[in-house]
């Protein structure tokens, strides 16, 4: 994983350990959302950068606190805007 636990607990703020499986859960599906919207794996790059780690966040972040509520469509065209310089184009 590129995000660590240790990462993503500290950018939510989250002490305790009784939600760490859940949040490993939620690092796994942003990654692979992220993997979705950029259209390549983050196999790709020998160092990921900042804002892709940061997509990565956001994700896991938002699905965190908007478990019963997520608004996927919202999520990611905030995810395509922040990765759209790193996103493979298909035609």
């Amino acid at each position: 994983m590129v995000v660590t636990l240790d990462e993503a607990k500290l950018f939510l703020r989250v002490e305790h350990s009784e939600e760490d499986s859940l949040i490993t859960h939620l690092i796994q599906t942003s990654q692979a959302t992220v993997e979705n919207v950029l259209r390549h794996p983050l196999s790709d790059y020998q160092e990921v950068p900042a804002d892709i780690k940061m997509a990565i966040l956001y994700g896991v972040a938002y699905l965190f606190e908007n478990r019963e509520t997520a608004d996927f469509h919202s999520m990611i065209l905030l995810m395509r805007a922040i990765l759209f310089p790193y996103r493979t184009e298909v035609f």
